[in-house]
């Protein structure tokens, strides 16, 4: 499923109260035209439910116009129905006066009524692919929602779900969310599924932690096929936003091209752009924010743009499914904790993105897993930079181990997240807040020259125990020990080795990605040694090279993709 956001151009987010049945019409025969499959388009709260308990009936029956011509061309529909946040404002309901959507009473059986109004509107329609049940819904009232349990965010979707399937028995209903629910602390994410058939995400690398260089760097296209990786842990992923904001054609058009194969190729079941066409409306929220309205796959006067054809060449992806890893990316139970007090280390995954980089860079296929989704007995388990394990945690990894698995820990809080010493075979004898005259890691003669910084706040001083000493910090203290478990061993780096990565250009600086190379190595695996910017999946006959660098790679060029069968090139983009 390839497609887009849906605004009409001199309408804008004023759709349904300006609404004009011929452009739209025209509008969406000319996405089908262009070979795209689904449209994704917003239902403004307040335009369907002006007064408190009343609703609009001439809105509500422009919603089903517009999925009604959009089957007739064929089109798929996404409809974001409780939508109240956009491009970066807040088209609040008039009369909600702060209440809590998910907490309020009254407010939970207003967003009930109302998706259930909106969801009569769409009745005996067969091309309704999902319903949103509010777009970056976290951003409505982030005070409210920093106070939110999990409980209180699945309780909600939960309601809204049971309300949309009573009259929609077949519609999907997922919660589009920002990249707060993956790499920060946002309730709002994947892990809070329930209620949910599909969970939505959004690649933007502009507003997005892991110092991200730029649209153009080769972080910014692996972002949106590590989020679908992480959310594909937890259920089907949609990738149901993806763009650039501020950037060139060439710039735009290269960052589309690659991260959506990477999302494609890490298992999303579709991607959605931001969006058809540039906006010539001055009404709200453009008014404020003028620079949201050049983003589109055409300009203003349906003049396609390079991206569009970027975005449609992913359809020679359709058939193509990743294949099974024998690496598992661990996420533990608190990885996305919120720091309640002093005692604890904010947790906001961004080691996990960074593991992703160096897998992909050292060329290791790789699934996330968590103790909800156990996966199966890897060979190799990796868990990055850890600020906390849980009792839960450690059961599954000691599973894993005594099964046969190598897991390898990088630890950045020594208190909260080093392993038992049972299981690790060391334990930390204490911290240090000296710093060291040299912070490098020697592991069989190989050097990595860990900076000072990447040490995190305190430098674990360890004591090795029964486990082997396999690599040494510059002064000859234990960095990185090995303990056998079970059929299985148990490496811990005494280091937070992929946060240490956090800082803009070091990625790149060094071969970091040896060190995962020699991790993968010690469980047996052998790794192709290729250019790291080369991204190499795999799905039965079908590999599919992703080239997120800035030259050409393997006679693809930068930012473009190739797509073999049985060794033999079969489409080609860029």
């Amino acid at each position: 499923m390839i497609g887009v956001v849906y605004h009409p151009s001199t309408a804008g987010c004023r759709i349904w109260q300006d609404w004009d049945a011929g452009v739209i019409d025209r509008d969406l025969r000319r996405i089908a035209e262009a070979g795209l499959h689904v449209v994704r388009v917003f239902v403004f709260w307040r335009d369907v439910e002006p007064i408190e308990g009343s609703y609009d009936d001439t809105v509500l029956a422009r919603v089903r116009e517009f999925v009604r011509i959009a089957g007739t061309h064929d089109l798929m529909c996404v409809l974001s129905a409780c939508t109240i946040w956009m491009n970066g404002q807040r088209l609040d309901l008039p009369w909600r006066l702060g209440r809590s959507l998910w907490r309020d009473p009254t407010m939970l059986i207003r967003g009930e009524q109302y998706v259930q109004a909106v969801a009569g509107a769409l009745a005996e329609l067969d091309n309704v692919y999902a319903i949103d049940l509010g777009d970056e819904i976290a951003n409505v009232d982030p005070a409210e929602v920093a106070s939110l349990r999990a409980a209180d965010v699945t309780s909600w979707q939960r309601r809204l779900a049971q309300a949309i399937v009573q009259i929609l028995p077949s519609t999907r209903v997922t919660q589009a969310n920002d990249v707060s629910g993956v790499l920060g602390t946002s309730v709002f994410g994947p892990d809070t599924n329930e209620g949910l058939d599909l969970l939505a995400v959004h690649g933007w690398p502009l507003w997005s932690p892991g110092t991200i260089e730029s649209t153009a760097a080769y972080k910014a296209s692996q972002l949106p096929g590590f989020l679908v990786r992480y959310a594909r842990a937890y259920g089907p992923v949609l990738l149901d936003e993806i763009g650039s904001y501020g950037v060139s054609e060439k710039v735009a058009t290269g960052y589309l091209r690659a991260a959506v194969a990477s999302a494609l190729g890490a298992g999303a079941e579709g991607v959605i752009a931001w969006c058809w066409q540039d906006i010539s409306s001055v009404a709200e929220p453009y008014h404020l924010r003028p620079g949201e309205r050049r983003v589109g796959l055409i300009d203003v006067a349906g003049v396609h743009k390079p991206r569009l054809a970027a975005l449609r060449d992913a359809s020679a992806l359709a058939d193509f499914r990743p294949d099974t890893a024998d690496t598992g990316l661990y996420i533990p139970e608190l990885a996305r904790q919120r720091s309640t007090s002093y005692l604890d280390v904010e947790g906001v995954n961004v080691g996990a993105f960074y593991a992703h980089m160096l897998m992909q860079r050292a060329h290791i296929p790789y699934e996330v897993f968590t103790g909800r989704s156990p996966g199966r007995d890897y060979r190799l388990v990796i868990v990055p930079s850890v600020t906390r394990l849980t009792l839960a945690d450690r059961a599954v990894l000691e599973r894993l181990a005594e099964r046969g698995a190598t897991v390898y820990l990088s630890v950045a809080d020594h208190v909260h997240g080093w392993p038992d010493e049972d299981f690790a075979g060391a334990g930390p004898c204490d911290f240090s807040l000296l710093t060291p005259t040299a912070a490098g890691l020697t592991w069989n003669g190989e050097v990595w020259p860990i900076p000072v910084d990447g040490l995190g706040p305190r430098r674990i001083i360890v004591e090795p125990g029964k486990a082997e000493v396999i690599a040494t910090f510059a002064d000859g203290t234990a960095a990185c020990t090995l303990n056998q478990v079970g059929a299985g061993q148990v490496m811990v780096c005494a280091a937070p080795f992929e946060l240490m990565l956090d800082r803009p250009g070091r990625l790149e600086e060094l071969a970091w990605h040896g060190f995962y190379r020699r991790i993968a190595e010690l469980a047996g695996l052998h790794p192709p040694d290729l250019e790291p910017e080369l991204e190499v999946v795999t799905g039965g006959p079908l590999t599919l090279l992703i080239n997120h660098g800035a030259r050409p790679l393997a006679g693809i060029a930068a930012k473009g993709w190739a797509l073999l069968r049985n060794g033999r090139t079969v489409y080609q983009c860029g």
